[in-house]
């Protein structure tokens, strides 16, 4: 077990002056009901330089998006209090004016029908490589990836 599960998930605070997110930081919303894969999400995404934000159910995840806009979101399917896809048509509607990327993670078999009604940016079926996630985020913020899913160099 990673431990309690909120101990954790608002440390951007409390985060080292070596990782502290600048102005420019993407926001990144990771919403998954798995301690672990949002922990592993998480920390990949902070030494990237990216200011993350970890919900583990659907209703936390509104909460936050009726106050704030992410840059890119990675959204498994499977929630235990709503599906994935209800909060991808939420998202769709509250950043009308500009689209949110969302990277579908799920153990399921991609639904062809709900792919095509809300469009994500990727989907990525469990277990799916880090690096792979990596690259995906970074292409969903228009920054180039290498083929190892490394960012590369500006």
């Amino acid at each position: 077990m990673v431990g309690d599960r909120d101990d954790w998930r608002v440390r951007t605070e409390a985060r080292p002056p070596c990782c502290r997110q600048d102005a420019l930081a993407k926001r990144i919303l990771v919403i998954d009901d798995d301690p672990l894969i949002c922990k592993i999400i998480d920390v990949c995404l902070t030494k990237r330089g990216h200011d993350v934000r970890v919900f583990y159910s659907g209703v936390e995840a509104v909460k936050y998006l009726m106050e704030e806009t992410p840059d890119s979101v990675v959204l498994d399917i499977r929630l235990p209090d709503c599906e994935g896809w209800f909060l991808a048509e939420l998202l769709g509607k509250l950043s009308a004016a500009e689209r949110v990327p969302i990277i579908v993670t799920s153990v399921l078999d991609p639904d062809r029908r709900k792919i095509n009604k809300f469009r994500p940016y990727a989907y990525l079926q469990k277990p799916f490589d880090m690096r792979q996630l990596m690259g995906v985020v970074e292409g969903s913020l228009g920054e180039e990836a290498s083929p190892d899913g490394l960012p590369t160099a500006a």
